[in-house]
């Protein structure tokens, strides 16, 4: 049995990795799949004897694709690059009943289907249940597969499968594997690369999609989760697998964990889904320190929706095969609206009169020059900087205000955060030994923080005493990839794979006007 394949995986600018792996011999010598599943056992009669050349196949139930082998001098028989899903197994030779099971493949697993077939003419059909195990004793490769039905239950922050990541023995809430730096993971997407070439983890510079969206607007950290580039909405995602320790050899190119994700795909029958999430915290109770300033709650609501559907995209067979497709948008609204406060000088300080100790002084009465408070600073802060409003000075200022020379300025500010996702997937079948995949994937956020804000109106389109938001954190980044798998002979696979991930982001701030003439430079 030999299995060819190549695999080539780009970024923005330079070619990451072109990987030639040539496996021969007995089916315990193959590796994981990039994408896709395997199926592999031995076929044996009633008595326990080996049965050679045999035919087996299996037939994708979802799109009626079948695939075929002949069982080698051993009775062993592999088959390679299952799209995942449910398939009909078949074994049939002369002089023995047609024998028939159903099984599951899923992605980077090797199945193991062990058959007996019985004496008889080949009229005859045999159906054999429960005859997989997901014992894997090819490989000691530890991980989990989430599939159909789970992926929807699962609760999973942001909707994103990524959040499975933390489900896994060994794993740590911010996506550490076995006691690895964070950014040790590698993140697969339909055999291309998803992988940060910045951090690893998408959890530094970037939000992670499995964690705080806001990228710490509201809860002051970055993200809570590792995850890939491209977000995995659970609704775009035919199934999800971790590995997290003893990967094999094609794969074991980082010290953390492995994940693989796989896009939905068409199917004979069309399919799909509509759904919106809406949550409105219109009925919460505000803060204490709100409360003490008089600051509204902030209110806020968001909104996730979208829609998926699936099918062949033409009724007919052309260019030898069936075309099928599938599509999903994901889009998220939130007009948020956070509390935020800053430190502006009291009204004494304003006149030049402060306090020291309980003492109170005039810098009037210490100016030898008899000019006070200095005319320019005074201008500044009359103009630029609103009045206070909390001289408790709360949780949200620290140990910057004393609250007699500073007070704290409490107001809530405007915090949108919105996203558009989509991806497409396009599957064909030249014949029935070219099998061709390809998908793309596409995200744009924009995502506000209280980086830089503007209390003061000095930027255009702002108010005094408004708080603003000058800083966003945009994200656009776009995925290929393309595949076709080659059928060769009933012993040989030849698999091609292709991807480009585009990683684009920014950190976004305004400009330093100068705010008075007079001045040297922004303050």
């Amino acid at each position: 049995m030999c299995v060819r394949r190549l695999v080539f995986s780009f970024g923005m600018t330079l070619v990451l990795g072109a990987l030639l792996i040539t496996l021969c011999g007995a089916p315990q010598l193959l590796g994981q799949a990039v994408a896709t599943g395997t199926v592999t056992g031995s076929i044996t009669d009633e008595s326990g004897a080996l049965i050679q050349g045999a035919k087996v196949e299996v037939t994708d139930v979802s799109t009626g694709q079948v695939t075929s082998t002949i069982t080698n001098d051993q009775g062993q028989y592999v088959i390679v690059d299952l799209k995942p899903g449910q398939y009909n197994l078949s074994v049939s030779k002369q002089g023995f009943a047609v024998t028939k099971s159903t099984i599951q493949a899923k992605v980077g697993v090797t199945t193991t289907v062990n058959l007996a077939v019985k004496v008889g003419v080949s009229t005859t059909v045999v159906e054999v249940q429960a005859a997989g195990t997901e014992l894997q004793t090819t490989n000691a490769t530890v991980g989990n597969t989430i599939t159909g039905v789970a992926l929807e239950a699962l609760p999973s922050i942001q909707r994103d499968v990524s959040t499975f990541i933390e489900l896994q023995p060994g794993v740590s809430p911010d996506g550490s594997v076995a006691g690895a730096v964070v950014d040790q993971s590698t993140f697969m997407l339909d055999g291309g690369n998803n992988s940060s070439d910045m951090d690893g983890s998408m959890t530094v510079y970037t939000g992670g999609f499995g964690g705080d969206p806001t990228g710490g607007i509201v809860f002051n950290t970055i993200g809570a989760g590792a995850s890939g580039v491209m977000p995995t909405p659970v609704d775009s995602v035919e199934e999800f697998k971790v590995n997290t320790a003893n990967q094999t050899a094609d794969f074991n190119n980082s010290s953390g964990a492995q994940i693989q994700v796989v896009t939905k795909r068409g199917t004979n029958t069309w399919h799909g889904t509509a759904y919106e999430y809406y949550l409105d915290n219109n009925f919460s109770a505000n803060t204490w320190d709100n409360n003490l300033s008089n600051t509204k709650l902030p209110s806020y609501h968001y909104s996730r929706f979208g829609g998926a559907v699936g099918g062949p995209l033409i009724p007919k067979e052309i260019l030898g095969g069936k075309t099928y497709f599938f599509f999903n948008y994901e889009g998220f609204r939130w007009p948020n609206s956070a509390t935020i406060e800053r430190s502006v000088p009291s009204d004494n300080m304003r006149n030049g009169i402060l306090t020291f100790g309980g003492q109170t002084y005039n810098i009037l009465n210490y100016d030898d020059r008899g000019i006070g408070i200095n005319p320019l600073v005074q201008q500044m802060w009359n103009q630029y900087m609103p009045h206070g409003n909390d001289t408790s000075c709360g949780s949200l200022l620290g140990s910057r205000c004393d609250g007699t020379n500073t007070i704290g300025f409490k107001a809530n500010m405007a915090a949108p955060y919105k996203s558009d996702f989509a991806v497409g997937r396009l599957d064909h079948d030249f014949g029935s030994k070219w099998h061709f995949m390809s998908s793309y994937r596409f995200y744009h956020l924009i995502n506000t923080t209280k980086d830089q804000i503007d209390i003061g109106g000095l930027l255009p389109g702002d108010k005094l005493g408004v708080p603003a938001s000058a800083s966003t954190k945009p994200s656009v980044p776009w995925y290929l990839v393309a595949g076709l798998t080659t059928n060769i002979s009933t012993n040989t696979t030849n698999e091609f794979h292709y991807s480009f991930l585009r990683n684009w982001w920014a950190w976004n701030r305004a400009g330093d006007p100068v705010q008075l003439s007079g001045l040297a430079g922004a303050l």
